[in-house]
């Protein structure tokens, strides 16, 4: 799922929330767009873990499992988790988990869309919403996970005082009748918060420097 805005929001309905089943889908129906941020990873090692990666999870503190590590690109063509995981273990000594071999798909699109499309790779930026939560809570990692009630009260709490508690509602109205989850679109939320920000100019990137993969994408996540 998606949420946009335009850069200089005015009223609540012009927040926009949308499933739609691609990458490409999505980016079509929001039309002309300057900048998006996705959570998922852009910029694939070959075999050290990502740079970004451990920085974020340090950043976190006790919400730092959030962070999976990015696949290594020559795991990315495995057919199976099981092939996955032997190809990641040869490379680097460390397997898959099956949370991390469930998003191959994604970032399987996402790569071959950034290959694809050369123009999006300065407008498509990789942000992990724990790490905007943490930015939006002053720089305090969040006490509670999502999946806890007071981790999602937190989190909208949040949310709201960015955007507007009717922006939220505008939200979950445009979402009725699919199976979103509240914890699911307040990450959108904090995704699209970094895009503000990072739009801006005013945004965070680990690393300050970040390295090219083998594809010549930035390795990086912004927020």
């Amino acid at each position: 799922m998606a949420v946009a805005q335009p850069e200089h929001p005015g009223v609540a309905d012009e927040v926009r929330a949308m499933v739609a089943p691609d990458l490409e889908g999505v980016l079509a129906s929001f039309g002309d767009i300057r900048l998006a941020s996705i959570d998922m990873p852009i910029g694939l090692s070959e075999g050290e873990p990502r740079d970004c990666d451990l920085t974020a999870r340090d950043r976190l503190g006790a919400r730092r499992a959030s962070v999976f590590p990015a696949p290594l690109r020559p795991a990315l063509a495995a057919a199976t988790h099981a092939e996955a995981s032997d190809l990641s273990r040869r490379v680097s000594g460390r397997g898959i988990s099956v949370q991390a071999w469930n998003l191959f798909p994604r970032v399987r699109e996402v790569d071959a869309f950034l290959g694809e499309q050369e123009v999006w790779r300065e407008r498509l930026v990789e942000v992990h919403p724990e790490l905007s939560f943490l930015a939006m809570n002053e720089g305090v990692p969040l006490p509670a996970s999502k999946h806890r009630i007071d981790g999602i009260y937190r989190r909208r709490d949040l949310v709201a005082d960015a955007f507007g508690m009717a922006a939220v509602e505008s939200a979950v109205a445009q979402l009725a009748g699919t199976r979103v989850k509240e914890d699911d679109m307040l990450d959108a939320f904090a995704v699209l918060w970094s895009a503000h920000r990072w739009a801006s100019g005013n945004g965070v990137c680990l690393p300050s420097e970040p390295p090219l993969d083998a594809c010549g994408l930035p390795m990086r996540i912004t927020f």
